[in-house]
């Protein structure tokens, strides 16, 4: 890694006490931010926020032990930005297009950086002079700005910058951490509580355009709130113990739920843009105590 691009990233965007850089995982910057109500970290590698610690609760992302951080590599864990697709390539990719897209292993970087005292936020980029995919020829620019406050923000705006109308996918592939995720109820998706085993991949993609859920875990005695602007549906996976990927524990599975809002084509969700046109999904996520507390 090079020290100077850290200098040179805390030099023109850090901020002492709230925005700093220090190398990452693999090597690319990392970007921690703190405020009075927690802090986060944030890997330019993929754009992917990698931790959130909320005052007085333990992270409510799981990041893998097994994760890989090299160039290319995706990070397993934390909230990966899939985009222009959300899983497998739609149908007319090549098959080798890579699934969730190419966002969440390019290198993005560094727009701005912000900070009062209700928040800090930083905001970061990606176009398609850094990094597109031979399956996608469109130029683009994403806009990704994460804002840590009461609760944890993130927007992700798209611009089309072809002259055609350009349609895509995509959604935060948040891997928020449980004590014990066959305990762990999830509520607000679908028509009741969803549960989970070790046995059973829970795979589902559920239309809901009104995106507000709680995530509750009575082992840690926390609910982890989510909300979603913008997006169609949300996916909830969990693997069964014998069907986790390789970069993923034995017992890991016990220890993450993936809620994912998205905008998604499985079901005729995603997203046609205007040439010069831009679309916004943003996603909050907020620990907080059970209410019989």
């Amino acid at each position: 890694m090079d020290a100077d691009e850290i200098e040179g990233l805390n030099r023109r965007f850090g901020a002492a006490g709230r925005v700093i850089f220090r190398e990452g995982p693999g090597g690319a910057p990392l970007a921690v931010l703190a405020g009075r109500q927690g802090s986060c970290q944030v890997s330019l590698h993929g754009g992917q926020v990698l931790s959130y610690r909320a005052l007085g609760f333990v992270d409510t992302l799981w990041l893998s032990p097994l994760a890989r951080f090299g160039e290319g590599e995706a990070i397993r864990g934390g909230i990966p930005i899939c985009w222009p697709w959300f899983g497998k390539a739609p149908e007319g990719f090549p098959a080798d297009a890579p699934a969730h897209g190419f966002a969440r292993t390019a290198r993005w970087h560094v727009e701005a950086s912000a900070y009062d005292a209700r928040e800090t936020s930083l905001t970061l980029g990606l176009t398609d002079a850094e990094a597109t995919h031979p399956a996608w020829p469109h130029p683009y620019r994403l806009t990704l700005t994460i804002a840590l406050g009461d609760c944890l923000t993130l927007d992700l705006q798209t611009r089309n910058l072809a002259d055609v109308p350009v349609t895509y996918g995509e959604a935060f592939h948040a891997y928020l951490r449980v004590a014990d995720a066959r305990q762990a109820r999830l509520v607000g998706i679908g028509e009741g509580p969803i549960t989970f085993s070790d046995t059973a991949t829970h795979d589902v993609v559920h239309p809901q355009r009104d995106v507000m859920a709680i995530l509750r875990d009575p082992v840690m005695g926390r609910d982890i709130a989510l909300s979603a602007d913008d997006a169609s549906a949300v996916t909830v996976w969990h693997p069964a113990l014998d069907a986790a990927p390789k970069d993923v524990p034995a017992e890991g599975p016990r220890h993450f739920v993936c809620v994912e809002p998205a905008n998604p084509h499985h079901t005729g969700g995603q997203i046609t843009l205007a040439p010069g046109q831009a679309h916004v999904l943003t996603a909050r996520f907020q620990p907080t105590l059970p209410k019989e507390h």
